[in-house]
């Protein structure tokens, strides 16, 4: 992990967004690059404005935006950052917020984003209008760091997993896993988990990776229930710094996997940050 970006549209959420940015960074020595999109309004050609002008008041808008946003940052710490945590603040004018930060993040080689949830529609109870497309759209990993987060030492992770590609995808969360020196719970449910072919190929994967800071358990989902409240019980007792999961990135897959349940309330990414992984091409 080299660099991250964090998103920051000044909310009250924007502080604990910053919080777990800067512990991350502390803990990976990663450099952040803290980001906000302001939208002015562009003169029309009759306008009394001409274009050199308004370029002008465009450049002290974002100037000032940016001296905003060093502000918040000293605040949250009260000028005193954790040693050895390097960030730049980044403001930029435009109205389409998420493909503007994906494209950022893109053309300087972020390898994770950080936004912050929030929002009152029926996905945004849980994420956000920005937050649930950079999941649903980005080619780059993304925290979601939740309205209701309190700030915990990030000591271990669950990667909640499908099975599906799980080499791949285990070695990234141990890359990120140990960058962070946290531990790691793999977490997998499956109607034929009892399955002879099923128990050799777990029982495998476990004996590879599996170590005093690795750890498997499997349980068997049952089908009165969905998947997400199997995985909210799972969380509310293993007690993560934070969840860990990879996307087919389509809007089907979120709302099955997230908006199953009659309240959104049921989530179990209420309190815990979530990270969500883009799955490879081999498995989508």
């Amino acid at each position: 992990m080299n660099k991250v970006l964090v998103t920051v549209d000044f909310s009250a959420n924007s502080r604990k967004t910053i919080r777990f940015a800067i512990q991350l960074a502390s803990k990976s020595r990663a450099e952040i690059v803290f980001f906000h999109m302001i939208s002015l309004i562009q003169p029309s050609s009759d306008a009394v404005w001409d274009y050199m002008y308004y370029t002008q008041f465009q450049d002290e808008a974002l100037e000032q935006c940016k001296k905003h946003l060093s502000k918040l940052i000293k605040e949250v710490y009260n000028d005193k950052l954790p040693a050895g945590v390097k960030y730049s603040c980044i403001c930029q004018s435009g109205n389409d917020v998420g493909t503007q930060i994906i494209s950022y993040a893109q053309k300087n080689k972020v390898d994770f984003i950080c936004v912050g949830a929030r929002g009152t529609g029926i996905v945004a109870k849980l994420f956000g209008n920005v937050a649930t497309y950079l999941i649903t759209n980005s080619p780059i990993p993304v925290f979601v760091i939740p309205k209701n987060y309190r700030l915990k030492p990030l000591t271990d992770l669950c990667y909640a997993s499908d099975m599906e590609d799980p080499e791949t995808e285990i070695k990234k969360v141990l890359e990120l896993a140990t960058s962070l020196r946290a531990t790691l719970k793999v977490l997998h449910f499956d109607y034929e988990i009892g399955l002879k072919e099923n128990q050799e190929k777990l029982t495998q994967i476990a004996q590879k990776f599996e170590n005093k800071n690795v750890k498997f358990q499997y349980k068997k989902l049952n089908a009165i229930y969905p998947l997400n409240d199997h995985l909210r019980k799972a969380i509310t007792l293993i007690k993560p710094s934070l969840v860990v999961l990879f996307t087919k990135q389509n809007r089907n897959w979120f709302d099955r996997l997230f908006l199953h349940s009659e309240s959104a309330e049921l989530s179990f990414t209420a309190k815990v940050p979530l990270l969500v992984y883009r799955k490879t091409s081999l498995t989508t």
